[in-house]
């Protein structure tokens, strides 16, 4: 009790309470005189293990066959037996540098290559020299460069050159206004309730039209785009846009279908292949920040329409309002009249017949070609990695993957991701150097944004289903006593009912089929709209 000076504290005078209904004899002894309970004392450790069976090497060595070739043959090694561990196992060691490097045997060769570069993922050439330093078997160099090769991590985290594929042009189209892009622009500063841009660009004019949306519903869009754009200038052929959901939903496919017009959809992460409106947003929002003089961009953006379609384009030659309606606008910095020179609408009718007929649409030009690049392979690759250009952490490898190729082309690559096919751009996409002998694990990264399925409470015994046997709608409890059979369940086995707002839209559609017109939100099964086999789409 001497070596405790008071007063005491709470925890001490507690813990001198506890002690004291055991023993009233309380010492105090230094802990080298008392071995024991300092031994005790100490915090438990596990004890390291290297990992290696020196008597299990030994015996490797004798039985391996490539082991003993090498002690036969005539080389610049210096072999002979070295003591390790320590019951002084004697392993078959060169010494011709002045460290014994034990020879490997062939089942060895791979753990030991993994315990090494698995501690930093280091390249072909540092990895060779970090495990011929250190051991020796016939064919180190090319067994290293192979499994460095093959490494999946090292493929994931380090990027030596991105996949940059050459530019395709698109097919000019046969007439005007036969081949649009849509695409949506916002939220902007809320301007008399509107938000939201609808942008539609004819491909052959360059015609833009913006209208300002108060919501991005897909009626909403569908509504906009028929009474700006099909009223004015008919139906197109062809419609492209990007993989929004108000694009990909089945009332937009439905109206496709019912207006007969083809549509297409970009790739994911590749606005490039919409860049006829993504061009036109970059000139769009630089007119309104040059001409507004505070949020009220609604009025003026009528008079930043006119300015952008009166502008002459250097690839066409002429304005976009030139190849719409004949002849130039007048704008309001005409401040002398333009000379008109009197002509007679008889004689010049079969001149203006000749000039529409002899009329063809322009491609478009590339201001510059950039270096394209294509990793050696990728064409035969059957594994790729995909790149990640959503927004990710500083330590997020920059690919992930690898997938498996359904099918490969020059622009995209049909991949197997997590059970479903889906279109990737080639300029995502890298090949992946997987090892044969080895099983390749297939990434399947979790659907963002959806929670995950429930199991069945009784699921079949059947463990590998067909895949081609449709889904079954009841949990394996006998019939669906609710009638639900052919609707649309819920994850949790639920009816989903279209809320009311969306079942009537009859003065919109007008006389239009009302199969699909008159339910906005129940369109008939099959209707999934599919991916056109555009080049660069």
């Amino acid at each position: 009790m001497a070596m405790v000076k008071e007063p005491w504290s709470a925890r001490q005078q507690r813990q001198l309470a506890f002690v004291s209904e055991f023993t009233t004899d309380i010492q105090h002894v230094a802990g080298k005189d008392n071995v024991v309970a300092d031994c005790l004392s100490w915090s438990i450790v596990d004890a390291v293990n290297l990992g290696v069976d020196y008597g299990q090497m030994a015996a490797d060595q004798a039985s391996d066959p490539e082991v003993q070739a090498l002690r036969a043959a005539t080389t610049g090694l210096q072999l002979q037996e070295v003591s390790f561990g320590p019951s002084c196992t004697p392993l078959l060691c060169d010494v011709s540098t002045g460290v014994a490097r034990p020879v490997v045997p062939v089942v060895w060769q791979r753990r030991i290559f993994e315990v090494l570069h698995n501690l930093s993922h280091p390249g072909r050439k540092a990895s060779q020299k970090l495990l011929s330093g250190r051991f020796v078997w016939h064919g180190l160099k090319k067994d290293v460069r192979d499994w460095v090769n093959a490494c999946l991590a090292c493929q994931r985290a380090k990027v030596h050159k991105h996949t940059k594929a050459p530019l395709a042009p698109f097919a000019v189209p046969e007439r005007r206004f036969d081949d649009v892009n849509v695409d949506l622009v916002g939220p902007l500063p809320p301007s008399r309730g509107y938000t939201h841009l609808l942008t539609i660009v004819d491909r052959t004019t360059r015609w833009p039209e913006v209208i300002p949306l108060t919501s991005t519903t897909t009626a909403e869009v569908a509504r906009a785009f028929i009474s700006a754009w099909v009223s004015r200038f008919g139906v197109p052929a062809d419609l492209s846009s990007d993989r929004g959901a108000q694009f990909t939903s089945e009332l937009w496919a439905a109206i496709a279908r019912q207006l007969g017009v083809t549509l297409h959809w970009t790739t994911a992460y590749h606005p490039q292949a919409n860049g006829m409106c993504e061009c036109f947003h970059r000139s769009l929002k630089v007119s309104l920040r040059a001409a507004l003089q505070g949020d009220a961009w609604f009025d003026t953006l009528p008079w930043v329409l006119l300015g952008l379609r009166t502008a002459p384009k250097a690839d066409l030659g002429a304005s976009s309002a030139e190849l719409v309606y004949g002849q130039p606008l007048h704008v309001p910095g005409e401040f002398l009249p333009s000379c008109s020179v009197p002509w007679s609408a008889t004689c010049q009718l079969p001149v203006l017949r000749d000039g529409l007929k002899s009329f063809a649409p322009v491609p478009t030009t590339h201001h510059g070609l950039p270096r394209s690049h294509i990793h050696p392979g990728l064409g035969e690759a059957r594994f790729v990695f995909v790149r990640q250009d959503k927004h990710r952490g500083p330590l997020q490898p920059p690919y992930e993957g690898p997938f498996r190729v359904v099918k490969s082309g020059e622009k995209f690559f049909v991949l197997d991701i997590g059970g479903r096919s889906d279109r990737i751009t080639v300029d995502r996409l890298k090949p992946a150097h997987v090892d044969l002998d080895s099983p390749v694990g297939v990434a399947c990264p979790p659907r963002r944004g959806r929670p995950p399925a429930l199991r069945s409470r009784n699921p079949a015994p059947d463990l590998n289903p067909d895949p081609g046997d449709s889904p079954k709608t009841d949990s394996g409890m006998g019939p669906d006593p609710s009638g639900a059979a052919g609707k649309k369940l819920g994850r949790f086995g639920r009816v989903i009912q279209t809320p009311r707002r969306f079942c009537c839209h009859s003065k919109f559609w007008g006389g239009l089929c009302s199969e699909h017109w008159g339910e906005i939100g129940r369109i008939p099964c099959g209707n999934t709209p599919t991916f056109s086999d555009s080049p660069d789409r």
